[in-house]
């Protein structure tokens, strides 16, 4: 695909969609037309429609398949649906398909009515086999990311604008490291067995926030993303970072008991690490969420923020826990 395609309107590239579904129907209704239809082409999404072609959401496959026959079309459909209109550029069109990870976009006119879809199959020299797309999702929008990619002109200053922002966040992390330690220097010249632990504690808090922000990130190429899920999302995370943390403060903890200093530094460091653990694996999990609800990249941000939060609150609950414990 060339770099004048991708600034084509999607216009000539949509595709008929043959997969509609009124909103009115039942279910057993829209199964009845849809088998009609004798439909060749691979079914990517089921978009609902009124009497004049408004676009009013979509509905699953599943909800389609496993919902009761009686069942009203607008009882089932999800409304908040992904379009593009066909003035757009094929460029804009693709940014949409990898941003969100769709295997389709409807395309609606300017008074909301579907006039077709565009999909990835436009894109590849072979069709994607429906039945393994989720298990290539990866390879397929590398593929569409890295045509992207061929098509922009961004100059090198531009990408260094765009990439820098982010990188302060480490740098301001690493300050505020360093303050907070200086302000609880007397607990690391009192005990220095915690000095020698705060690299360790560091990485687990770092690698476990990373862990739950590709889980989240992963969460996030779902094309359809309810209230309850995200919900269901994080408080699983929560269980599984508050197992982590307590598996790492007991090995650590136990293991600094080798150097001799009793046991009140080892349980500083093991309830510290519990703790920072959770509250970094809640970050690394919660931040993907709300860059994405801020219309914001969380592939781009996600990883400076995260890592930035994850230190500065893991050096802050380290030493001011050792400092409660062991000093006052």
């Amino acid at each position: 695909m060339s770099k004048n395609d991708l600034q084509r309107r999607v216009g000539d590239f949509i595709a008929p969609v043959h997969t509609i579904v009124k909103v009115d129907q039942t279910v057993e209704d829209a199964l009845v037309n849809i088998r009609r239809q004798q439909i060749k082409e691979k079914i990517f999404y089921f978009y609902v429609v009124d009497s004049d072609m408004h676009l009013k959401g979509v509905v699953s496959t599943r909800s389609l398949l496993l919902s009761p026959p009686e069942k009203k079309i607008h009882e089932i459909l999800e409304e908040h649906v992904i379009s593009i209109s066909a003035n757009h550029t094929l460029q804009e069109a693709i940014e949409i398909l990898t941003s969100h990870r769709l295997l389709a976009i409807p395309v609606v006119d300017e008074e909301n009515r579907l006039i077709g879809i565009i999909d990835v199959q436009l894109y590849l020299e072979e069709a994607v086999d429906v039945a393994k797309a989720r298990h290539s999702h990866t390879d397929l929008f590398q593929v569409l990311g890295l045509t992207l990619e061929e098509g922009k002109t961004a100059s090198a200053w531009l990408t260094y604008r765009t990439r820098m922002p982010w990188l302060f966040c480490n740098m301001i992390g690493g300050i505020a490291c360093a303050v907070i330690s200086r302000v609880f220097e007397i607990v690391l010249l009192e005990v220095i067995l915690l000095a020698m632990f705060i690299p360790l504690v560091l990485t687990l808090s770092e690698s476990i926030s990373m862990q739950s922000m590709t889980y989240s990130l992963q969460f996030l190429s779902r094309p359809k993303i309810s209230k309850k899920r995200l919900f269901y999302r994080l408080f699983n995370e929560w269980k599984m970072v508050f197992l982590l943390g307590l598996t790492c403060g007991i090995i650590v903890g136990g293991i600094s008991l080798l150097w001799g200093q009793g046991p009140y530094p080892a349980v500083a460091i093991t309830a510290s690490i519990i703790l920072s653990v959770m509250i970094s694996g809640t970050i690394g999990a919660a931040i993907p969420l709300i860059l994405h609800s801020r219309k914001l990249d969380p592939k781009v941000a996600a990883g400076p923020v995260v890592l930035m939060l994850a230190d500065v609150m893991t050096t802050l609950i380290y030493l001011g826990l050792s400092t409660w414990w062991l000093l006052l």
